[in-house]
């Protein structure tokens, strides 16, 4: 691995003057505060920023750390489940961009090793609409397209094809298997985080408009690491997707907008308890692995 510097090195925060000096006067007097020379009361002591791209030489070490920070780099079979939040935005030709609603959801995600690097991956996600301002669970939100409201639905999506990942990039189970993708990433440290950027297209039969561009990152300690095999990550980043059919935009020229945050979890049991809750009733088969996708034979070598 190669960068500005060597990733061991960890870049110190300045600790900044002390903010105050209190002493009580007689009488129960109100603290006097001592400010430092060029900052009003107030301000945070800020540090510059330790940043550095990261290269890695070998691209086997590259995908164990993207395994690590993505999923978990396991010697058989592994699970990783991620929880979130975000905005979905209309983006309509020729209309200012409309705020519609907001989603909570989970991605389950299931994987296997192959053989060597080799991993096939598949996963299943639950959003659930949310109220933009109460945050309370929606049952209907306004359609741009009429301005009426029109019921809304989970987001169930179990039709994902899986993927073979390596160090050679990923082959979507559903492709010819002869090319193996490549999708942007890049590795960064921040102060005390790791910081990974990635940009990911849709399977081959899905609409043209999609696309996920997000940053995951962890403690920078964690991932110098190796014992951790899945590193505690956050992310946060956008992503593009035609109109839900439910919304009732058909005819409507654009597409979604979405901005979302979250971060891995343990299992179902570290999922919000409402969250929970309403998937116990709901949807309690999706609070395990679907682990017999793996039954499809693959449609190539």
């Amino acid at each position: 691995m190669s960068g500005a510097g060597n990733i061991g090195r960890r870049g110190m925060m300045g600790a900044g003057a002390a903010a105050a000096l209190a002493a009580l006067g007689g009488g129960g007097a109100a603290a006097s505060i001592m400010v430092p020379r060029g900052r009003s009361a107030g301000t945070m002591a800020l540090s510059r920023v330790t940043s550095e791209f990261l290269f890695f030489e070998d691209p086997d070490e590259a995908f164990r750390q993207h395994l690590r920070i993505e999923r978990d780099l396991v010697d058989s079979q592994g699970t990783t489940m991620t929880w979130y939040n975000w905005i979905a935005i209309a983006i309509i030709e020729g209309r200012s961009p409309f705020p519609i609603m907001r989603y909570e959801g989970m991605e389950y995600s299931y994987f296997r090793r192959l053989q060597g690097l080799e991993y096939r991956i598949h996963a299943h996600n639950l959003s659930y609409v949310r109220h933009l301002d109460s945050g309370a669970f929606a049952d209907t939100v306004i359609s741009p397209a009429t301005g009426k409201p029109v019921p809304t639905r989970p987001t169930v999506l179990l039709n994902d094809p899986g993927t073979l990942a390596s160090p050679k990039g990923f082959r979507n189970l559903r492709s010819d298997g002869k090319t193996w993708e490549q999708p942007y990433g890049m590795f960064r440290t921040e102060d005390n985080l790791i910081k990974f950027d990635s940009i990911r297209t849709a399977p081959p039969d899905w609409p043209v408009t999609h696309i996920e561009n997000s940053c995951q990152w962890a403690p920078l300690a964690d991932f110098e690491n190796p014992a951790i095999t899945s590193l505690p990550t956050h992310f946060a980043g956008s992503y593009v997707f035609p109109f839900p059919s439910w919304l009732g935009m058909a005819g409507v020229k654009g597409h979604m907008l979405g901005f979302f945050d979250g971060r891995k979890i343990n299992g179902p049991h570290d999922l919000p308890r409402e969250f929970r809750a309403r998937t116990e009733r709901d949807y309690p088969e999706l609070l395990s692995p679907r682990w017999g996708e793996f039954d499809t034979p693959l449609a190539f070598t």
